[in-house]
């Protein structure tokens, strides 16, 4: 969160913690609550008509899951999940709504980190689009290492599909192709990162585009 927002927040705040896989928001109903991660990483899912699932943004420390759907009044389609459970803070709608009305330099701070979030969404369509699986799973995992500050993941083939936009079978070639190269070890649900070096050689150069505002 950023620190001056954090000063203006801070006697609403609440402390949380989040559980791997917890969901906050289920895309049917209005939630009335913003949360900052601290170590906590958010996914933001979208479920198409035929079942299918997809991820279209990663939310981690820098972030406010939920600030333009608070400030505007209005829903959001997208399933909102603690995909790697941590620490985080929240504060009701109505209280930040209140500070953004009365304190303009709040409100930009806000709306910059909106907009951030805004811009991280587009580069994942457009790696999604251009870039090998292999490329965006190392990127997905620096991004994981980044925003917890830990090298291990509790994270299965399914969910890793859902997060980088591929079907299962190309996340076990993927997986197994950065095992075998040694930069990660991955069993029965569980990725430990084992060199962040030769993961960033093998992600995308969406890996290196600016993370906050």
């Amino acid at each position: 969160m950023d620190q001056g927002a954090a000063q203006v927040l801070r006697p609403h705040l609440r402390e949380v913690q989040l559980g791997d896989g917890e969901v906050l928001s289920d895309g049917t109903r209005f939630t009335d609550q913003v949360v900052f991660p601290n170590t906590a990483v958010i996914s933001c899912v979208r479920l198409l008509s035929d079942g299918r699932a997809i991820g279209v943004n990663c939310l981690g420390f820098r972030d406010a899951v939920g600030v333009l759907d608070c400030l505007s009044g209005s829903r959001s389609d997208a399933r909102i999940v603690a995909q790697l459970g941590g620490s985080a803070v929240a504060v009701a709608g109505s209280r930040l709504r209140d500070e953004a009305a009365r304190n303009p330099v709040f409100l930009s701070l806000l709306l910059k980190t909106a907009a951030a979030m805004t811009q991280r969404i587009e580069q994942n369509v457009i790696c999604n689009a251009l870039h090998d699986a292999p490329n965006r799973l190392a990127r997905w995992l620096l991004q994981a290492q980044d925003m917890t500050g830990r090298s291990g993941f509790p994270l299965t083939q399914e969910e890793l599909a859902v997060l980088t936009g591929v079907q299962r079978t190309t996340v076990s070639a993927c997986a197994s192709h950065l095992k075998a190269a040694g930069l990660i070890r991955y069993s029965r649900g569980r990725v430990q990162v084992l060199d962040s070096a030769g993961l960033r050689a093998a992600a995308c150069e969406c890996s290196d585009a600016p993370a906050g505002p």
